[in-house]
């Protein structure tokens, strides 16, 4: 961020600054912003903000309107995920711009998952016959891969705590921290009453080590599901139905997405949450 407008204490001192009378003390920034004095400095030395008038030994410092907007829209940004580095980024390299734009739209379609996740938890779970179809985006991720064969869903998705130790012995700071789904596994065949799943957790784009697993960018269908894993049947087969009987085109396999499930919900089986989804092929 540019220094132009920056006026030290002693020259401060020597000439009133114009505009003074506009400008907020460190201490009305705090209350107004709902941010510490603490916090301030840091965003200054991280160059999101820069205080008109400052002294460097006594903390003295008066900003200006402006700086107030920032700092709450600074709030904003954290609480979206971006670091200060990536805060100082948006507000200051214009060749930054479309990066953020593509990072936003996924964080959107993101939200719509969430809310589309809360919407289905209003909902009794005495309700479920009647579930809610929604179409997707679902976006292109890096994987550890690991698999199982089991006739019990409720045993598959343990299995997949396994797979998710297995990934982060592998390479801890490749597992992935953003909140893209980081818990999915793909059906890849149903022999009876078995089922063969491929367990995916989520890695940083630059994970190449073994087991690695590459799910493009896709159109989807799904289903949010809350209920015991036992039960999941049902609605798998509804999301199936539905498919067939609207012409869509399958790209892949069946996806669970576990959402909220026993290391969150503990033993309250009828309040995990999951997510089914079918790849599909755009219509034409």
């Amino acid at each position: 961020m540019s220094n132009d407008n920056y006026t030290s204490f002693e020259q401060w001192i020597k000439r009133k600054v114009p505009g003074t009378d506009t400008l907020y003390k460190i201490g009305e920034v705090t209350k107004i912003c709902g941010v510490t004095r603490k916090a301030l400095l840091v965003y200054e030395e991280a160059g999101i903000i820069c205080p008109v008038v400052k002294n460097e030994q006594s903390g003295f410092r008066y900003y200006k309107p402006e700086d107030i907007v920032r700092i709450n829209a600074l709030k904003v940004l954290q609480n979206l995920g971006l670091s200060l580095k990536e805060i100082n980024e948006y507000f200051n390299d214009p060749s930054k711009i479309d990066i953020y734009i593509e990072r936003f739209e996924t964080l959107k379609d993101q939200l719509d998952d969430r809310i589309a996740d809360l919407k289905q938890r209003k909902q009794s779970s005495e309700q479920q016959s009647d579930f809610k179809i929604e179409y997707t985006i679902q976006p292109k991720q890096v994987f550890y891969s690991g698999g199982i064969r089991s006739s019990d869903l409720y045993e598959i998705a343990e299995d997949y705590k396994r797979t998710f130790i297995h990934a982060i012995s592998t390479n801890e700071s490749h597992v992935q921290n953003n909140n893209n789904p980081s818990l999915i596994s793909l059906l890849l065949e149903k022999n009876h009453a078995e089922y063969h799943v491929l367990h995916l957790v989520a890695m940083n784009d630059d994970y190449n080590g073994p087991n690695r697993y590459v799910l493009e960018e896709t159109d989807s269908v799904g289903l949010t599901f809350r209920g015991s894993y036992e039960k999941l049947e049902t609605p798998m087969k509804e999301l199936t139905s539905y498919v067939k009987e609207n012409g869509l085109v399958v790209s892949g396999p069946l996806r669970l997405i576990w959402l909220e499930g026993p290391t969150v919900l503990g033993n309250q089986p009828e309040r995990f949450l999951t997510k089914i989804v079918y790849p599909i092929k755009k219509k034409k």
